[in-house]
């Protein structure tokens, strides 16, 4: 009798233990997601979440997304300033001539002046087969527990 009351506590610990770690290996491959287009990206893991905010736009931006930048990256501020259809109309021609970009870093620069500051590496390949490299400061504000860029101050002078 002993023996099958160990053999079932050894089974449920088994279980329980077999469950814990599904979830734990699940949490660590969703938190890897990037909210884009979630897609696994292992480099998203380890990023802050403002570093998150700035892989997504850029993300966006080799895909000509600009429906998306504008719902999830664009302050509620600047969303009553212009329209969804002008902002998408005006952004998508601005993406129009980008064949693909390619990321190669981006780094947490802290909080300033109120906002959060990401500096972001990367190369942008154009239709016509020519190539820019582009260093760029990108600055964001927490709004409703959502980074958002704050376009005015990341793109003057741009």
């Amino acid at each position: 009798m002993q023996k099958s009351k160990n053999t079932i506590f050894l089974k449920k610990i088994s279980a329980i233990f077999f469950i814990i770690v599904v979830m734990a290996a699940l949490g660590l491959y969703l938190s890897g997601c990037r909210n884009y287009d979630r897609k696994f990206d292992a480099v998203y893991f380890f990023k802050t979440e403002p570093e998150k905010a700035v892989l997504d736009f850029i993300h966006s931006m080799g895909n000509h997304d600009a429906e998306y930048i504008y719902n999830n990256l664009m302050l509620d501020k600047d969303k009553n300033n212009i329209s969804k259809e002008k902002f998408i109309s005006e952004f998508s021609s601005i993406l129009s001539d980008i064949d693909s970009i390619d990321i190669k870093r981006t780094v947490y620069l802290g909080y300033e002046n109120e906002m959060s500051k990401v500096v972001v590496e990367f190369d942008v390949k154009y239709t016509g087969g020519k190539s820019s490299q582009y260093k760029k400061y990108v600055y964001l504000i927490s709004e409703n527990s959502k980074w958002k860029i704050v376009f005015d101050k990341t793109f003057t002078g741009f």
